[in-house]
């Protein structure tokens, strides 16, 4: 670790910052173990060279997002025990599922649906949709193993494999590092108010879109050599009889999925955290007997993933804490603005930067963990809007998944049924990647513009004010006073990186 820490001198940053910092890089970006293993690795090393203490270290087990992560993973296990994932797949192939076009939006349709209420989206993607579409493709002649058809199982696979990402950044809970996501940047000073609604708000336009646009693109990037599929339906429909009936334990956790998400939606009106909502519907679920505590118990992946998140939150909040982010951005905006970049150039030279910089990157959460916060600090250093680099930076943290076949948990899966050459799965992979990044960034910006997704700048920079304390200013009242007239966010952000004299007396001024 001291080789890392020497390589990684920082101006202005203290010791115990450069350790923290290199058991970021030593661990968690290069993870030469499994996430948890480098997580207790890096946390023992901390503590026993005294660069953090153990309340530093495991502060994030009492966050609540993390609790929201392991009750997601519960809920997940719900939809697998009763089958109730794969009726609304197949119910939904059955009815749309008589041509190959017409069988792939039935399959990002039912992603989209399911998305809503099983927040795992590797479960989701590799567990249920990857079987179905492998199922109907070869239901329709396409069987990698005898080459037979390989195209139309190639443009199924990949039409399922590119919704997840868009499905994913549509809901808040369709993927759990979105949690992570908005619990990084409130480190930052950028809390989102009303989190569920906020979210769908920002992403639904683009999001829908973009799921309505991929089979399309994947028909004309792989052409399937079926076109009409008669089988697929009645594959479904027998799939569905062995089934059986819809069952109570199904219309159960149906009607729980769909209350949480009304008291997730009205979380403000209702006053309900929430937290409180997931511990709700998870003790219906243990009383119904829907699931069971073993159930919960034997959910490794949940447990496995919620004691690496905290202990990465807890390391992510020190190097915030120790000025690591604050440095980093602050050096790399001052680059990019000698250059003349400042706006909406340096917003996508840097969304750019952030999303193929995920080919070096065998994880999401890895990729985020490293790089969210930094590129967060760098765009509004740079004159983007908070609440337009959180979010966008957050979406593309679900979209760059089908990038590679190493690019999320679900990618190996996809590419393991051997529909599609490696590659065309590169191929495919630039191609939906810049096809995405057009339409988030081309309907987004129009979107958000209109949904006046910067309205909640003043606010926001009062909170930043809080969190960089005397590092932040403003060279007069007036100067603040006329920046949150006309909502003019990068002046506002300009603010936090002048002279450190002024800012604190303003405020006080103002309120």
């Amino acid at each position: 670790m001291s080789h890392v820490r020497d390589a990684a001198f920082l101006p202005g940053v203290s010791e115990q910052g450069h350790s923290v910092f290199a058991l970021f890089v030593a661990g968690i970006v290069t993870q030469p173990l499994p996430s948890a293993g480098v997580a207790f690795c890096a946390l023992a090393v901390g503590l026993m060279t005294k660069t953090l203490t153990f309340a530093e270290g495991v502060a994030a087990f009492t966050d609540e997002v993390l609790w929201l992560v392991l009750l997601s993973f519960f809920f997940t296990k719900g939809f697998a025990k009763t089958g109730l994932g794969d009726r609304i797949a197949l119910s939904i192939v059955r009815l749309m599922g008589r041509t190959t076009l017409g069988l792939a939006y039935g399959l990002n349709l039912a992603e989209g649906v399911l998305a809503a209420g099983m927040p795992a989206s590797a479960a989701r993607a590799a567990g249920v949709f990857y079987p179905l579409a492998d199922s109907v493709a070869k239901a329709c002649g396409s069987d990698p193993a005898k080459n037979q058809a390989k195209a139309t199982g190639g443009f199924l696979v990949q039409s399922a494999f590119q919704a997840t990402g868009n499905s994913s950044s549509l809901w808040l809970y369709g993927a759990a590092q979105n949690l992570l996501t908005l619990r990084l940047a409130a480190q930052l000073g950028y809390v989102v108010e009303s989190p569920f609604t906020s979210w769908l708000k920002a992403s639904c336009v683009p999001a829908l879109t973009a799921m309505a646009l991929t089979p399309l693109v994947a028909f004309w990037a792989l052409p399937p050599e079926v076109k009409e599929t008669p089988d697929a339906p009645k594959e479904a429909e027998r799939k569905l009889k062995q089934m059986g009936p819809f069952s109570m334990k199904e219309a159960i956790l149906a009607g729980v999925v769909m209350g949480m998400i009304v008291l997730w939606a009205g979380s403000s009106a209702f006053g309900i955290p929430a937290v409180h909502t997931a511990v709700l519907g998870l003790a219906v679920l243990l009383v119904s007997g829907v699931l069971t505590w073993d159930d919960c118990a034997g959910e490794k992946a949940a447990w496995t993933t919620v004691t690496w998140f905290a202990i990465l939150v807890s390391m992510s909040a020190m190097l915030n804490k120790l000025g690591i982010v604050r440095w980093l951005a602050a050096s790399i905006a001052a680059k990019i603005s000698a250059v003349g970049l400042s706006g909406c150039p340096a917003f996508l030279v840097l969304l750019v930067v952030y999303v193929l910089s995920h080919y070096f990157f065998p994880s999401q959460v890895a990729h985020l963990s490293a790089l969210y916060l930094p590129f967060i600090a760098m765009m509004v250093d740079t004159g983007t809007p908070p609440m337009v680099a959180v979010f966008s930076l957050a979406f593309a943290s679900n979209i760059f998944a089908s990038l590679t076949p190493y690019a999320s948990a679900q990618a190996p899966v996809f590419f393991g049924g051997n529909y599609v050459t490696l590659k065309d799965w590169y191929r495919l992979g630039l191609i939906f990647i810049l096809f995405n990044m057009i339409v988030w960034v081309g309907v987004g910006s129009v979107w958000w513009k209109a949904g006046h997704l910067h309205s909640a700048e003043a606010s926001l920079f009062f909170d930043a004010v809080c969190w960089r304390d005397s590092a932040c200013c403003c060279r007069s009242l007036a100067y603040i006073e006329r920046a949150l007239q006309q909502k003019r966010s990068h002046f506002l952000q300009k603010c936090l990186f002048e002279s450190p004299t002024e800012v604190c007396l303003a405020v006080e001024k103002l309120f």
